[in-house]
């Protein structure tokens, strides 16, 4: 089992949180930084932290904890561009973006994006299917909201990586269930990378991330990076990330994939940590 550095890129904190004993378990993994995303007022009804949560818990544990505001990307109520200044003055290190009325690369967030890259702050986008909403009544509450993922796929992203290239864009998930989309990105744009967490790291998410990395011809070398894609794709833009569960499930379902990949212990430092710390610049003894 891996036992090295690593930097969390994409995690949440909720409302009824022991943060505290997070954090103990977070060091116990040796993890050096965790990327808390806050999430539209709207999650909040099901627990989870939004922006206005966050200041208090950053100046708590200013060594580890590191935050990205959420912006509102719903239809009728986006944010204008200032409101990423505003982030960025209450500590947020970068933004997510999620729960968007509009695909990913219609002209409303043009402004926005452009804000961001002239800020140095970076995105992670969700991308792929997304939980629903739903609250003690058993309703899902998405609807109302216009919320459809297909405005979330991972494609969405090249117009966004080709007009602002000095943007760092992380994406969530591997957008799954369109996992070659987000390779296709990673492949081609320098400013794209992505995560693969999801699915609270069952076995059936592990297998989907595996066999979407998996090289296209099963007699290919796997020490070759022109037949084993995922070499590259582990060395360079693959960031280790988990979403809700904590890394006690994550970091044995990476290593499962990273094995079934057969991917070297260089490679696998820079996944857990080396790329991240270069996108940040953070330095990780």
């Amino acid at each position: 089992m891996y036992s090295g550095p690593i930097i969390n890129v994409h995690t949440h904190l909720r409302l009824t949180d022991d943060l505290d004993a997070r954090v103990a378990n977070w060091r116990k993994w040796n993890l050096r930084k965790v990327i808390a995303l806050s999430v539209h007022p709207r999650w909040r009804c099901v627990g989870y932290c939004v922006n206005e949560d966050f200041p208090p818990l950053l100046k708590r544990y200013p060594d580890i904890l590191v935050g990205f505001g959420a912006v509102n990307l719903l239809a009728g109520q986006v944010d204008p561009p200032e409101q990423i200044d505003r982030l960025k003055a209450q500590g947020f290190a970068g933004l997510k973006f999620e729960d968007n009325g509009f695909p990913y690369n219609h002209e409303v967030y043009g402004p926005l994006y452009a804000r961001a890259e002239a800020l140095g702050l970076p995105i992670l986008f969700h991308t792929g299917q997304l939980a629903g909403i739903r609250t003690a009544d058993g309703v899902c509450h998405d609807g109302r909201d216009g919320i459809d993922a297909e405005a979330m796929r991972p494609y969405l992203l090249d117009k966004v990586a080709r007009a602002f290239p000095k943007l760092t864009i992380i994406g969530a998930h591997l957008g799954l269930p369109h996992p070659f989309e987000a390779i296709n990105l990673m492949e081609f744009h320098p400013n794209v990378y992505f995560d693969f967490s999801g699915g609270c790291g069952c076995r059936n998410h592990v297998r989907r991330v595996i066999a979407a990395l998996q090289p296209p011809l099963p007699t290919a070398r796997m020490d070759d990076p022109e037949e084993n894609p995922a070499l590259r794709l582990f060395q360079e833009k693959l960031l280790f990330a988990t979403d809700n569960p904590e890394p006690d499930v994550w970091v044995p379902a990476s290593e499962t994939i990273l094995d079934a990949l057969q991917i070297p212990s260089a490679a696998r430092e820079c996944f857990y940590y080396r790329t991240a710390a270069r996108l940040f610049g953070w330095t990780v003894a």
